[in-house]
């Protein structure tokens, strides 16, 4: 180029050169933004609720071993579960094709028919993400009446666990109602690529320069770096999205939470001759009579072959039921007459 033309282009690199990280602050404004989306996607991912505190809360402190209790305990895990697959069918593309209608709750055997006429009768879709923890309270009421639950405290504490359970299902909601404003990734994207569109005028090397180097390794290690840090952002700014890294493909999936929470809660299989407190005190013999360190008990932990339950099909095949409203006994036991019968033992 002439000259007149090389010296201006000289000027302009070395004033856009000098004062480019002060015009974008690229480093704080990459920062601030990732720092804003991986929080989100943690809070998003500490929402999604997972079943074990409130059903490990239910077996302790709902006493009684009669089919009834039983009945209960799981009726308000299911509860709880059922819950869960109402927000998580209204944010997540994946839960909303596993049960694209509310027929299908009753299909997989999240809710009764009774259950599922009283969802479609409230219209408002707010209220009916929160009836099955309203029937939570119900029947948790009525167990401290009849003295399944032996103190307020107790009782406190169970509905503590639901408490927690539902926020986080609420935060989910809200960030799905409220999301990231368009602009501010926008600014974040245009910031970026106008940064680097700079350095192609103000790094070029000039004939003054001290060392003349082809190519521009700290430039490219620069836009290898920011560009990376760009991409983490808009990988997780959506964690319920459908791309590669999001949480809907991940190894356990959005859709096999609901489902894990109910197999897990109703996994085990209790018998009207066990006796807990028979069964504690052998375990506590077994457990002194042992020999051997903690890495054998770790070794023989591993290397038990426990068999997995390979159904793709419907959760399960069944389970106790209570009504929501009142104890129906025409599909569930009728826990009125246990809990008077009980009372005295607890």
């Amino acid at each position: 180029m002439p000259d007149s033309v090389a010296h201006v282009f000289e000027h302009v690199a070395k004033y856009l050169n000098s004062g480019l990280d002060t015009y974008i602050p690229l480093t704080f404004m990459l920062g601030f933004f990732v720092s804003f989306v991986v929080g989100r996607w943690g809070h998003i991912l500490d929402g999604l609720g997972w079943i074990d505190n409130s059903a490990i809360a239910f077996s302790t402190f709902i006493r009684g071993h009669d089919d009834s209790t039983r009945a209960l305990r799981r009726t308000l895990v299911r509860y709880m579960v059922l819950n869960q697959t109402l927000v998580l069918r209204d944010i997540s593309m994946q839960v909303r094709k596993r049960f694209p209608a509310l027929e299908t709750l009753e299909a997989a055997g999240f809710c009764t028919h009774e259950e599922l006429l009283i969802l479609e009768k409230t219209h408002d879709q707010y209220s009916r993400y929160w009836i099955p923890i309203q029937w939570c309270y119900e029947h948790l009421y009525e167990a401290r009446q009849y003295g399944k639950i032996g103190s307020d405290f107790l009782l406190e504490k169970i509905t503590f666990e639901i408490q927690e359970f539902r926020h986080g299902l609420a935060k989910l909601l809200k960030y799905d109602w409220v999301p990231v404003p368009l602009v501010y990734p926008q600014v974040i994207l245009l910031s970026v690529r106008l940064y680097f569109l700079i350095c192609l005028i103000s790094r070029q090397f000039l004939k003054d320069s001290e060392h003349q180097l082809w190519v521009p390794f700290a430039t490219m290690i620069q836009f290898i770096v920011y560009m990376g840090w760009l991409k983490v952002a808009e990988a997780l700014l959506n964690p319920l999205g459908e791309d590669d890294d999001d949480l809907e493909h991940r190894q356990m999936k959005i859709v096999d939470i609901t489902d894990h929470n109910l197999k897990h809660s109703q996994q085990r299989k209790l018998s009207k001759e066990t006796d807990p407190d028979k069964t504690l005190s052998q375990i506590r013999r077994r457990s002194r009579a042992a020999s051997g360190n903690l890495e054998s008990v770790i070794v023989a932990a591993t290397n038990n072959n426990t068999p997995r339950n390979r159904s793709e099909g419907r959760i399960h095949e069944r389970f106790d039921r209570v009504s929501p409203r009142n104890f129906d006994p025409n599909y569930s036991p009728k826990l009125g007459d246990d809990f008077s019968r009980g009372h005295e033992r607890f």
